[in-house]
């Protein structure tokens, strides 16, 4: 399996180096670059196409939330980690809107970052959990779609529950003693019946319009 190909954005670059000692502990991640400011993280991003930006808010030049906008836009196949100190829902609504993938706090433990990172590279939305019933009803833009929501099945909306709760796949697996390959299963249902392209979209999507408990 190619290695999941990071990039890591923070303007302290203890806490960067410190960070990219700790990802190497695990071999299926390779760091390929370190950015201190936001325009430095939305060129590298670009030279060096990675699998994932694990990103920083508070950056020079332009702060991590409009970085993850520009990079999502300018190299739509990257994924972007938003790693912060910020707890509030706002950082997260924000970060969700411009494209992050995924909001962790940096007081998550060793095996909850690695989680995360290989959700988001696996092209599934995370969300620090107490953050994510907030987030979700926020995050998803205002605009309209035509799908029917009633054709969702009752497991599915289980699965989206639990998704909007903050579960991961493995989380929602163990909960509804169902395995991981028939959670994803699940969820490609949801995607395509509602028309969305993710986890966070859809469970957004699905407390909008009130399909599940907020």
């Amino acid at each position: 399996m190619a290695a999941l190909r990071i990039l890591l954005v923070d303007d302290h670059r203890v806490i960067a180096d410190s960070l990219a000692r700790l990802l190497q502990d695990d071999p299926t991640i390779q760091i390929v670059g370190i950015a201190a400011t936001g325009p430095e993280a939305v060129s590298l991003a670009r030279l060096l196409h990675p699998s994932l930006v694990v990103m920083d808010i508070g950056l020079p030049g332009m702060d991590g939330v409009e970085a993850t906008w520009t990079i999502r836009r300018q190299c739509p196949e990257v994924q972007v980690l938003m790693l912060t100190m910020f707890e509030q829902d706002a950082f997260a609504i924000d970060a969700l809107r411009a494209g992050a993938a995924g909001y962790l706090l940096k007081t998550a433990t060793q095996a909850e970052l690695f989680q995360a990172i290989h959700t988001v590279c696996e092209g599934e939305g995370l969300v620090y959990p107490r953050t994510a019933t907030a987030a979700f009803q926020r995050a998803a833009s205002p605009r309209s779609r035509q799908q029917d929501p009633g054709a969702l099945s009752r497991r599915e909306l289980q699965v989206l529950q639990l998704v909007a709760a903050g579960a991961d796949i493995s989380a929602i697996g163990r909960q509804l003693l169902l395995s991981p390959h028939t959670v994803r299963n699940h969820l490609k249902g949801v995607y395509r019946k509602l028309g969305v392209h993710g986890r966070v979209e859809a469970a957004a999507y699905a407390v909008r319009r009130g399909l599940i408990k907020s």
